[in-house]
Protein backbone atom coordinates (compact mmCIF):
# COMPACT_ATOMS: atom_id res chain seq x y z
CA UNK A 1 0.00 0.00 0.00
CA UNK A 2 1.10 3.43 -0.89
CA UNK A 3 1.94 5.97 1.69
CA UNK A 4 -0.08 9.06 0.74
CA UNK A 5 1.24 12.64 1.03
CA UNK A 6 -0.19 13.38 4.58
CA UNK A 7 1.45 10.03 6.10
CA UNK A 8 4.90 11.33 4.51
CA UNK A 9 4.48 14.49 6.21
CA UNK A 10 4.04 13.06 9.51
CA UNK A 11 7.14 10.91 9.06
CA UNK A 12 8.85 13.95 7.53
CA UNK A 13 7.92 16.30 10.37
CA UNK A 14 8.59 13.11 13.14
CA UNK A 15 12.18 13.08 12.13
CA UNK A 16 12.44 16.57 12.04
CA UNK A 17 11.30 16.80 15.67
CA UNK A 18 13.74 13.75 16.40
CA UNK A 19 16.64 15.08 14.73
CA UNK A 20 16.26 18.59 16.74
CA UNK A 21 16.24 17.18 19.86
CA UNK A 22 19.05 15.00 19.29
CA UNK A 23 20.90 17.86 18.60
CA UNK A 24 20.50 19.63 21.94
CA UNK A 25 21.28 16.17 24.00
CA UNK A 26 24.01 17.35 25.69
CA UNK A 27 23.14 21.52 25.82
CA UNK A 28 19.72 21.47 27.14
CA UNK A 29 18.39 17.31 27.96
CA UNK A 30 14.68 18.17 28.70
CA UNK A 31 14.26 20.23 25.44
CA UNK A 32 15.29 17.72 23.75
CA UNK A 33 13.34 15.26 25.49
CA UNK A 34 10.37 17.81 24.74
CA UNK A 35 11.55 17.57 20.98
CA UNK A 36 11.69 13.69 20.53
CA UNK A 37 8.65 13.08 22.88
CA UNK A 38 7.01 15.24 20.26
CA UNK A 39 8.26 13.06 17.33
CA UNK A 40 7.69 9.88 18.51
CA UNK A 41 3.92 10.80 17.70
CA UNK A 42 4.84 10.87 14.35
CA UNK A 43 7.06 7.71 14.62
CA UNK A 44 6.23 5.69 16.98
CA UNK A 45 8.50 2.50 15.44
CA UNK A 46 11.44 4.34 15.27
CA UNK A 47 14.41 2.85 17.27
CA UNK A 48 17.06 5.86 17.23
CA UNK A 49 13.97 7.94 18.65
CA UNK A 50 13.79 6.01 21.40
CA UNK A 51 17.23 5.68 22.34
CA UNK A 52 17.78 8.92 22.17
CA UNK A 53 14.77 9.56 24.47
CA UNK A 54 16.64 7.24 26.83
CA UNK A 55 19.74 9.64 26.63
CA UNK A 56 17.83 12.58 27.08
CA UNK A 57 16.11 11.20 29.81
CA UNK A 58 19.09 9.52 31.60
CA UNK A 59 20.47 13.52 31.15
CA UNK A 60 17.61 14.49 33.44
CA UNK A 61 18.90 12.02 36.21
CA UNK A 62 15.28 10.17 35.11
CA UNK A 63 17.10 6.32 35.09
CA UNK A 64 14.35 4.47 35.56
CA UNK A 65 12.80 6.26 32.74
CA UNK A 66 15.83 6.24 30.73
CA UNK A 67 15.99 2.24 30.83
CA UNK A 68 12.40 1.51 30.27
CA UNK A 69 13.30 3.93 26.93
CA UNK A 70 16.46 1.99 25.88
CA UNK A 71 14.67 -1.61 26.53
CA UNK A 72 11.78 -0.75 24.14
CA UNK A 73 14.24 0.46 21.70
CA UNK A 74 15.87 -2.76 21.88
CA UNK A 75 12.38 -3.88 20.66
CA UNK A 76 12.16 -2.59 17.52
CA UNK A 77 13.18 -3.40 13.93
CA UNK A 78 16.95 -1.91 12.78
CA UNK A 79 18.08 -1.06 16.37
CA UNK A 80 21.25 0.43 17.23
CA UNK A 81 22.08 -2.58 19.87
CA UNK A 82 25.44 -2.00 20.81
CA UNK A 83 24.60 1.33 21.86
CA UNK A 84 21.80 0.51 23.14
CA UNK A 85 23.21 -2.08 25.60
CA UNK A 86 26.23 -0.19 26.67
CA UNK A 87 24.09 2.51 27.52
CA UNK A 88 21.16 0.27 29.40
CA UNK A 89 24.30 -2.24 31.24
CA UNK A 90 25.28 0.94 32.44
CA UNK A 91 21.66 2.27 33.98
CA UNK A 92 21.15 -0.72 35.30
CA UNK A 93 24.55 -0.96 37.27
CA UNK A 94 23.69 2.67 38.50
CA UNK A 95 20.64 1.63 40.37
CA UNK A 96 21.55 -1.27 41.40
CA UNK A 97 20.57 -3.88 39.84
CA UNK A 98 23.16 -5.63 39.22
CA UNK A 99 22.44 -9.03 37.80
CA UNK A 100 20.82 -7.65 34.90
CA UNK A 101 23.67 -5.24 34.51
CA UNK A 102 26.03 -7.51 34.61
CA UNK A 103 24.69 -9.73 32.21
CA UNK A 104 23.93 -7.09 29.59
CA UNK A 105 27.38 -5.09 30.03
CA UNK A 106 28.93 -8.54 28.57
CA UNK A 107 27.77 -7.10 25.28
CA UNK A 108 31.15 -4.41 25.52
CA UNK A 109 32.97 -7.48 24.58
CA UNK A 110 31.77 -7.14 20.81
CA UNK A 111 32.75 -3.93 20.15
CA UNK A 112 36.41 -3.43 17.99
CA UNK A 113 38.39 -2.06 21.17
CA UNK A 114 37.62 -5.32 23.06
CA UNK A 115 38.73 -7.31 20.60
CA UNK A 116 39.79 -10.72 22.59
CA UNK A 117 40.44 -13.04 19.19
CA UNK A 118 44.09 -13.52 20.41
CA UNK A 119 43.03 -15.42 23.27
CA UNK A 120 39.88 -16.65 21.93
CA UNK A 121 41.77 -18.26 18.78
CA UNK A 122 44.03 -19.70 21.01
CA UNK A 123 42.55 -20.91 24.71
CA UNK A 124 38.66 -21.24 22.85
CA UNK A 125 35.93 -19.09 24.82
CA UNK A 126 36.11 -16.76 27.83
CA UNK A 127 35.82 -19.26 31.25
CA UNK A 128 32.08 -19.05 32.57
CA UNK A 129 32.88 -19.47 36.21
CA UNK A 130 32.82 -22.72 38.51
CA UNK A 131 30.24 -23.72 36.05
CA UNK A 132 32.82 -24.12 33.49
CA UNK A 133 33.16 -28.01 32.79
CA UNK A 134 36.43 -27.46 31.32
CA UNK A 135 39.89 -28.36 34.03
CA UNK A 136 41.49 -24.86 34.89
CA UNK A 137 44.96 -25.25 34.72
CA UNK A 138 45.78 -21.49 35.10
CA UNK A 139 43.29 -18.86 34.17
CA UNK A 140 44.35 -15.44 32.56
CA UNK A 141 42.48 -12.61 33.82
CA UNK A 142 42.68 -9.86 31.01
CA UNK A 143 42.71 -6.75 32.14
CA UNK A 144 40.30 -3.65 29.84
CA UNK A 145 39.71 -0.84 29.29
CA UNK A 146 41.54 2.25 32.50
CA UNK A 147 43.90 1.63 35.28
CA UNK A 148 40.87 2.49 37.50
CA UNK A 149 39.07 -0.22 36.63
CA UNK A 150 41.52 -2.76 36.39
CA UNK A 151 42.48 -1.19 40.06
CA UNK A 152 38.66 -1.88 41.43
CA UNK A 153 38.49 -5.43 39.67
CA UNK A 154 41.70 -6.89 40.70
CA UNK A 155 39.92 -7.76 43.73
CA UNK A 156 38.21 -10.17 42.44
CA UNK A 157 41.58 -11.94 41.10
CA UNK A 158 42.63 -12.11 44.54
CA UNK A 159 39.81 -13.85 45.92
CA UNK A 160 39.86 -16.53 43.11
CA UNK A 161 43.80 -16.48 44.19
CA UNK A 162 42.72 -17.17 47.63
CA UNK A 163 39.87 -19.82 46.32
CA UNK A 164 43.33 -21.80 45.15
CA UNK A 165 43.12 -21.02 41.52
CA UNK A 166 46.84 -20.82 39.74
CA UNK A 167 45.74 -16.85 38.42
CA UNK A 168 47.47 -15.09 35.68
CA UNK A 169 47.19 -11.27 35.43
CA UNK A 170 47.67 -9.33 31.97
CA UNK A 171 47.49 -5.69 32.88
CA UNK A 172 48.77 -2.52 31.54
CA UNK A 173 52.50 -2.13 31.92
CA UNK A 174 52.46 0.79 34.36
CA UNK A 175 50.38 -1.53 36.60
CA UNK A 176 52.30 -4.53 36.28
CA UNK A 177 55.04 -3.79 39.31
CA UNK A 178 52.04 -2.65 41.67
CA UNK A 179 49.99 -5.25 41.64
CA UNK A 180 52.68 -7.72 41.71
CA UNK A 181 54.61 -6.24 44.92
CA UNK A 182 51.19 -5.27 46.76
CA UNK A 183 49.06 -8.56 46.45
CA UNK A 184 48.66 -11.99 46.40
CA UNK A 185 49.01 -12.26 42.72
CA UNK A 186 52.56 -13.50 41.46
CA UNK A 187 51.94 -13.87 38.41
CA UNK A 188 51.06 -10.03 36.61
CA UNK A 189 52.19 -9.74 33.07
CA UNK A 190 52.22 -6.86 30.74
CA UNK A 191 52.44 -9.10 27.37
CA UNK A 192 51.58 -13.12 27.22
CA UNK A 193 53.80 -15.08 25.19
CA UNK A 194 52.34 -18.27 23.36
CA UNK A 195 54.57 -20.60 25.78
CA UNK A 196 52.12 -19.05 28.62
CA UNK A 197 49.31 -20.74 26.96
CA UNK A 198 49.38 -24.55 27.66
CA UNK A 199 46.99 -27.00 27.93
CA UNK A 200 44.53 -26.41 30.90
CA UNK A 201 44.70 -22.63 30.34
CA UNK A 202 41.36 -20.99 29.95
CA UNK A 203 41.15 -17.32 30.03
CA UNK A 204 38.27 -14.51 30.82
CA UNK A 205 38.07 -10.15 30.52
CA UNK A 206 38.69 -9.11 34.37
CA UNK A 207 35.06 -7.04 33.97
CA UNK A 208 33.30 -10.30 33.32
CA UNK A 209 34.19 -11.52 36.68
CA UNK A 210 31.69 -9.99 38.26
CA UNK A 211 28.81 -11.34 35.88
CA UNK A 212 30.85 -14.87 36.04
CA UNK A 213 30.99 -14.79 40.17
CA UNK A 214 27.52 -13.14 40.31
CA UNK A 215 28.39 -10.65 42.06
CA UNK A 216 25.50 -8.33 44.19
CA UNK A 217 26.42 -5.23 46.92
CA UNK A 218 26.10 -7.48 49.08
CA UNK A 219 28.91 -10.19 48.27
CA UNK A 220 31.68 -7.49 47.42
CA UNK A 221 34.70 -8.33 49.80
CA UNK A 222 37.45 -6.18 50.66
CA UNK A 223 36.06 -2.81 51.02
CA UNK A 224 38.36 -2.12 53.56
CA UNK A 225 41.21 -2.39 51.05
CA UNK A 226 43.02 -4.80 49.51
CA UNK A 227 46.85 -3.92 47.77
CA UNK A 228 49.47 -3.03 50.18
CA UNK A 229 52.53 -0.34 49.67
CA UNK A 230 56.13 -1.93 50.28
CA UNK A 231 57.28 -0.19 53.84
CA UNK A 232 60.95 1.01 51.48
CA UNK A 233 58.56 2.56 49.66
CA UNK A 234 56.43 4.41 52.16
CA UNK A 235 59.71 5.02 54.61
CA UNK A 236 61.30 6.56 51.15
CA UNK A 237 58.41 9.13 50.35
CA UNK A 238 58.18 10.03 53.94
CA UNK A 239 61.45 11.42 53.79
CA UNK A 240 61.28 13.19 50.53
CA UNK A 241 57.90 14.70 51.80
CA UNK A 242 59.08 16.72 54.47
CA UNK A 243 55.78 17.44 55.66
CA UNK A 244 55.26 19.97 58.73
CA UNK A 245 54.97 18.78 62.30
CA UNK A 246 51.26 19.23 63.36
CA UNK A 247 49.77 19.53 59.90
CA UNK A 248 47.59 17.05 58.08
CA UNK A 249 49.10 15.81 54.55
CA UNK A 250 45.73 15.61 51.94
CA UNK A 251 46.73 14.86 48.45
CA UNK A 252 44.32 16.25 45.50
CA UNK A 253 43.93 15.23 42.29
CA UNK A 254 41.21 16.73 40.02
CA UNK A 255 41.30 15.34 36.60
CA UNK A 256 41.25 12.25 34.94
CA UNK A 257 41.71 10.75 31.51
CA UNK A 258 39.84 13.22 28.89
CA UNK A 259 39.53 10.85 26.30
CA UNK A 260 37.79 8.67 28.98
CA UNK A 261 35.29 11.50 29.15
CA UNK A 262 34.16 11.76 25.43
CA UNK A 263 30.72 10.03 25.89
CA UNK A 264 27.96 11.86 27.32
CA UNK A 265 28.22 9.32 29.75
CA UNK A 266 31.52 9.74 30.91
CA UNK A 267 31.74 13.80 30.39
CA UNK A 268 32.03 16.21 33.00
CA UNK A 269 34.01 13.92 35.88
CA UNK A 270 36.76 16.13 36.45
CA UNK A 271 36.91 19.78 37.87
CA UNK A 272 39.72 22.37 37.25
CA UNK A 273 42.78 23.19 39.49
CA UNK A 274 40.81 26.45 40.34
CA UNK A 275 37.92 24.43 41.89
CA UNK A 276 40.03 23.19 44.56
CA UNK A 277 41.08 27.25 45.79
CA UNK A 278 38.58 27.24 48.91
CA UNK A 279 40.77 24.31 50.15
CA UNK A 280 43.56 26.47 50.33
CA UNK A 281 43.42 28.50 53.91
CA UNK A 282 42.26 26.16 56.13
CA UNK A 283 44.54 25.99 59.25
CA UNK A 284 47.17 23.23 59.79
CA UNK A 285 46.81 21.07 56.65
CA UNK A 286 49.00 21.25 53.75
CA UNK A 287 48.94 19.45 50.45
CA UNK A 288 50.42 17.09 47.81
CA UNK A 289 49.23 17.47 44.29
CA UNK A 290 49.11 13.57 42.60
CA UNK A 291 48.15 15.44 39.35
CA UNK A 292 49.74 13.79 36.10
CA UNK A 293 49.40 15.12 32.37
CA UNK A 294 47.91 18.31 31.13
CA UNK A 295 45.99 18.82 34.83
CA UNK A 296 49.27 19.43 36.51
CA UNK A 297 49.80 22.74 34.47
CA UNK A 298 46.76 24.49 35.88
CA UNK A 299 48.50 24.81 39.04
CA UNK A 300 49.87 28.80 38.56
CA UNK A 301 53.69 28.58 40.00
CA UNK A 302 52.76 31.50 41.86
CA UNK A 303 50.10 30.13 43.53
CA UNK A 304 49.86 30.51 47.36
CA UNK A 305 48.39 27.12 47.74
CA UNK A 306 50.27 25.19 50.55
CA UNK A 307 51.52 22.20 49.05
CA UNK A 308 54.12 20.13 50.80
CA UNK A 309 58.09 20.81 50.10
CA UNK A 310 58.11 17.17 48.06
CA UNK A 311 56.04 17.98 45.62
CA UNK A 312 58.70 19.17 43.27
CA UNK A 313 60.25 15.21 43.81
CA UNK A 314 56.67 14.11 43.09
CA UNK A 315 56.02 15.79 39.96
CA UNK A 316 58.54 14.59 38.38
CA UNK A 317 57.35 10.33 39.02
CA UNK A 318 56.24 8.37 36.69
CA UNK A 319 55.53 5.23 38.66
CA UNK A 320 52.16 4.06 40.28
CA UNK A 321 54.35 2.88 43.02
CA UNK A 322 55.49 6.37 43.83
CA UNK A 323 51.84 7.35 43.64
CA UNK A 324 50.69 4.85 46.24
CA UNK A 325 53.70 5.78 48.51
CA UNK A 326 53.04 9.14 48.76
CA UNK A 327 48.86 8.13 49.10
CA UNK A 328 50.18 5.55 52.00
CA UNK A 329 51.98 8.85 53.86
CA UNK A 330 48.75 10.48 53.34
CA UNK A 331 45.71 11.54 55.89
CA UNK A 332 43.17 11.71 53.02
CA UNK A 333 43.16 12.00 49.29
CA UNK A 334 40.03 14.41 48.24
CA UNK A 335 39.97 13.93 44.23
CA UNK A 336 37.43 13.92 41.63
CA UNK A 337 36.34 10.29 39.78
CA UNK A 338 39.60 8.83 38.21
CA UNK A 339 41.87 5.94 38.48
CA UNK A 340 43.75 7.65 41.48
CA UNK A 341 40.62 7.21 43.56
CA UNK A 342 40.32 3.27 43.24
CA UNK A 343 43.88 3.28 43.97
CA UNK A 344 43.31 5.24 47.25
CA UNK A 345 40.46 3.12 47.51
CA UNK A 346 42.59 -0.29 46.98
CA UNK A 347 45.17 0.45 49.48
CA UNK A 348 42.53 2.08 52.09
CA UNK A 349 43.53 5.57 51.97
CA UNK A 350 40.74 7.77 53.70
CA UNK A 351 39.25 9.34 50.51
CA UNK A 352 36.42 12.07 49.64
CA UNK A 353 35.34 11.50 46.25
CA UNK A 354 33.80 14.68 44.47
CA UNK A 355 31.13 13.02 41.88
CA UNK A 356 29.30 15.13 38.83
CA UNK A 357 25.65 15.13 39.05
CA UNK A 358 24.87 11.82 37.39
CA UNK A 359 28.25 9.64 38.11
CA UNK A 360 29.42 6.74 36.20
CA UNK A 361 27.52 3.52 36.88
CA UNK A 362 29.94 2.44 39.52
CA UNK A 363 29.28 5.11 42.17
CA UNK A 364 24.75 4.36 42.27
CA UNK A 365 22.91 7.15 42.96
CA UNK A 366 21.86 9.30 46.13
CA UNK A 367 24.41 7.82 48.90
CA UNK A 368 27.50 9.22 50.56
CA UNK A 369 28.98 5.77 50.69
CA UNK A 370 29.90 2.99 48.24
CA UNK A 371 30.11 -0.77 49.26
CA UNK A 372 33.44 -1.04 46.84
CA UNK A 373 35.71 1.31 49.49
CA UNK A 374 35.09 1.26 53.24
CA UNK A 375 37.21 4.22 53.68
CA UNK A 376 35.46 6.17 50.50
CA UNK A 377 33.14 9.32 51.44
CA UNK A 378 31.20 10.87 48.16
CA UNK A 379 30.23 13.97 47.68
CA UNK A 380 27.84 14.62 44.98
CA UNK A 381 26.89 17.34 42.99
CA UNK A 382 23.31 19.12 43.36
CA UNK A 383 22.95 20.05 39.86
CA UNK A 384 24.96 19.43 36.63
CA UNK A 385 28.74 21.27 37.00
CA UNK A 386 27.91 22.90 40.44
CA UNK A 387 31.52 21.92 41.55
CA UNK A 388 31.40 25.19 43.98
CA UNK A 389 28.72 23.38 45.97
CA UNK A 390 30.53 19.95 46.26
CA UNK A 391 34.41 21.75 47.51
CA UNK A 392 32.19 24.05 49.85
CA UNK A 393 30.82 21.25 51.34
CA UNK A 394 34.69 19.31 51.40
CA UNK A 395 35.73 22.68 52.49
CA UNK A 396 33.52 22.43 55.71
CA UNK A 397 34.31 18.72 56.13
CA UNK A 398 37.74 19.16 55.89
CA UNK A 399 38.13 22.20 58.66
CA UNK A 400 36.13 19.75 61.15
CA UNK A 401 38.59 17.02 59.86
CA UNK A 402 41.47 18.86 60.88
CA UNK A 403 40.87 19.98 64.35
CA UNK A 404 39.74 16.41 65.38
CA UNK A 405 43.61 14.81 63.50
Amino acid sequence: MAINKIDKAILWEGREWVNRGGSLLEEDPLLAKRFIAKGIEGIPNEPIAWFNLGIALHQQYRIHSAIRAYQYSLTLANCPQKEILQNLSHDLLLIGRFEEGWKCYENRLSQPKHDNSYFINALGPAWQGFNDPRPCKQLILVSEQGFGDTLQFIRLAIQLKEKGLNITIFCQKALARLLKEGSNLTTVLHEIKPDRLTKGTLWCPLLSLPNRLNLTKKSIQKAQGYLTVKDAKVKEWKQKLKRKKGHLLVAIHWQGNLKHERSLYCKGRSMSFHNLLPLSGIKNVEFIAIQKGSGLQQIDPNSSFPFVKGQKEFNVTLDFRDTAGVLANCDLLISADSGVVHLAGALGVPTWLALRWIPEWRWGIQTTNTPWYQNMELFRQPSNGDWNSVINRIAERLKEFSTIK
